[in-house]
């Protein structure tokens, strides 16, 4: 949290608040984005593994 901190400081300082505002705008889309990333990833895991234990009887449990 620190060094969010730190970059927040530093990629505002010298900025109008309408820039800082456009910076936080971005980040958090970015943020966003990589969270969809994320999520998807671990669904189409989790889709894959279910089909696995169907697709093989052995590991059936």
């Amino acid at each position: 949290m620190a060094a969010a901190a730190l970059a927040a400081i530093q990629l505002t300082q010298g900025r109008s608040a309408e820039e800082a505002a456009v910076l936080s705008a971005f980040f958090c889309t970015l943020g966003d984005g990589i969270a969809l990333i994320a999520a998807r990833r671990d669904m189409i895991d989790s889709c894959k593994s279910s089909v696995n234990s169907v697709d093989n009887p052995s590991e059936i449990a």
